[in-house]
């Protein structure tokens, strides 16, 4: 423990004393955008490195980082509001994966009352807090971390009704939550509270500049309409055959991917609505299609970098608080708390999902959505809010978020202790309900990628090897087929895959998060039949220890085009290796010795 002290002292200190050595560098590195955003990411990596020793998350480090910057580089500030519209990329890149990963209807296959539920959570949790405020002012009470005066009372509502996608969504995809039943159902619950959250902001913004609340509304739902059946029209006739004639190109691909997103993005924002929601309509149309999984993993690693930059321009945005807005964000946060305890469980308990999601998903949303640094800017312009309403709205939310840090990874546990009080106990609280009967904490792995229980064979590309073997499994083993997941980029092999009677699923094996999303980690057997020289990008060797590190019990039987590569493979640990050449030969041998009529040649029936 002493070391991990010292290693915390050091790497804070380091941070803290990185403005002023940055300040030394003269007043152009010390108010420029980039190296701004250069300190930020470096940082968040120092400390980041000392949360984990800590075994603290991360996304507190990055807080903690945005925190030490905004308190101790005073240089820094003409370069904040400017990092933070870059940070708020990494908003659009998470609505975006969003969009892909789920599937709208999911919501109606719940159930009619499970959709009510969902639908209507923010607009009943707003109903509710209003209602809070205006009893307590009649009252002539006083009720720290909400709004005094009536005009500020829809703010401090729909703050404490949102929760965090953000934050929501990778805590779950960290702990392989998202495909769970639980993380469905806090997901689509995510999504219908974007939709309201525009809502709200439309409706702020035209108390602000005069015009009609509701005619502005519904202009801006009209609009918003046309422009979803603009991109549904376009991605059913033009975006599959774009997206089809570059398979054989992942990295061409996730560009294109990438410019439909913002092409949405930005059609959206010019109407009024934010740029995340035209992302998230982006990523649906994109769900659909084949390539969705190569995309996603390739646009992973952009949504992670700049979410960590919007988590330090978030703690580098807070103003100094004191006691007073202190005292009312630990209020409001009891107030989020139980709101969605109170007001949200009941309902998903008389929808029918069960105790342990009904009170798991609560626990996921108990937070305050970063949707509300936009809401507080507005307020105060407006003159509605004060700066000390806006300090308590801004720590309640970083409060709000350090707590789901920590809750969220427990939510199971969280939940069970819950049902046991309420009476609920039973073995629906024990584990949580999952397409593929996941345990708490794990998601069914593969069941959102390709639409079918995990699979048990996994075969890593489709070439010669691979349709010979498949040929020869349906004429001695046609039921080991169905059992058998296909990754392959060449779209022209799909049908013939699926003819044989197996599953096929696009994607570039060479990407990890490819393997990872379509449930390499719940497969027993995983089989490279391409040697080194016809991959594209990476080896067997390499495949291999990829394999083991999403599944170490995975059985590797591997391609190799000598003995000496097959040896070391095998020392590797893959279970078994096939040399095409070194068995090729004896079938050679073979044949030569028939057709010299000398021992050891086969009979014509055995060579057919």
């Amino acid at each position: 423990m002493a070391r991990l002290a010292r290693s915390a002292i050091a790497t804070a200190a380091a941070v803290l004393l990185a403005p002023a050595a940055l300040a030394a560098g003269g007043e152009e590195g010390s108010h420029g955008l980039v190296p701004a955003i250069g300190l930020a990411i470096v940082a968040a990596a120092v400390l980041a490195v000392a949360f984990h020793r800590l075994k603290q998350p991360a996304l507190l480090a990055y807080i903690a980082a945005g925190l030490a910057l905004g308190l101790f580089a005073d240089e820094l500030a003409g370069a904040v509001p400017a990092m933070s519209q870059v940070a708020h990329l990494g908003l659009v890149f998470l609505l975006f994966i969003i969009g892909i990963e789920m599937d709208v209807a999911g919501i109606l296959r719940l159930g009619p009352r499970a959709a009510v539920a969902i639908l209507l959570q923010a607009p009943v949790s707003i109903a509710a807090v209003l209602g809070i405020q205006a009893l307590a002012h009649a009252l002539g009470l006083r009720v720290p971390g909400l709004g005094e005066a009536p005009a500020s009372w829809f703010f401090f509502a729909v703050a404490a009704s949102l929760g965090s996608t953000a934050v929501v969504v990778k805590l779950l995809a960290d702990k392989f939550d998202l495909s769970t039943q639980a993380g469905r159902v806090t997901v689509l619950t995510l999504i219908g509270q974007d939709v309201w959250a525009v809502l709200a902001l439309s409706w702020v913004a035209a108390q602000g500049d005069g015009t009609a609340g509701q005619g502005g509304v519904l202009a801006l739902l009209g609009s918003a309409a046309l422009l979803a059946a603009a991109c549904i029209l376009l991605s059913h006739w033009v975006l599959p055959r774009v997206l089809a004639g570059l398979s054989a190109a992942p990295d061409v691909l996730a560009v294109v991917a990438l410019g439909w997103c913002f092409l949405w993005a930005e059609a959206f924002r010019r109407i009024g609505l934010s740029a995340e929601m035209g992302a998230l309509f982006a990523g649906l149309t994109i769900g659909r299609l084949p390539q969705r999984v190569e995309i996603q993993a390739k646009v992973s690693s952009l949504r992670d970098f700049f979410m960590a930059l919007f988590f330090v321009a978030l703690g580098m945005s807070l103003p100094v608080p004191g006691a007073r807005e202190l005292a009312g964000a630990t209020v409001l946060v009891a107030i989020v708390v139980a709101t969605r305890l109170v007001l949200f469980s009941p309902a998903l308990l008389a929808a029918g999902l069960g105790p342990i999601v009904s009170f798991a998903v609560p626990v996921n949303i108990a937070q305050i959505s970063e949707f509300s640094l936009l809401l507080v800017p507005i307020g105060i312009a407006q003159g509605v809010l004060s700066s000390a309403d806006g300090s308590v709205i801004s720590y309640a939310l970083m409060l709000s978020v350090v707590l789901s840090t920590y809750a969220i990874p427990a939510n199971y546990r969280i939940a069970a202790a819950i049902g046991r009080l309420a009476g609920r106990s039973g073995a629906a609280v024990g584990a949580p309900q999952t397409a593929g009967g996941a345990g708490p904490g794990h998601a069914a792995p593969g069941d959102a990628a390709h639409g079918g229980p995990a699979p048990e064979i996994v075969f890593l590309g489709y070439f010669q090897n691979a349709d010979a073997l498949a040929r020869s499994l349906a004429a001695a083993a046609p039921g080991l087929l169905p059992r058998i997941l296909v990754i392959d980029y060449n779209l022209r092999n799909h049908e013939r895959v699926r003819r044989l009677g197996m599953r096929v699923a696009y994607g570039d094996v060479a990407n990890p998060e490819t393997l990872r999303h379509h449930g390499v980690a719940a497969a027993q057997v995983v089989v490279s039949t391409i040697a080194d020289e016809f991959l594209r990008g990476i080896t067997n060797a390499a495949l291999l220890e990829q394999t083991r590190a999403i599944n170490p019990g995975a059985r590797f039987v591997a391609t190799a085009s000598s003995e000496v590569a097959a040896r070391d493979l095998l020392a590797r640990g893959a279970f078994a290796c096939i040399t095409p050449p070194a068995e090729a030969a004896g079938a050679y041998a073979r044949a030569i010795a028939e057709a010299l009529g000398e021992e050891g040649g086969a009979p014509a029936a055995q060579r057919m």
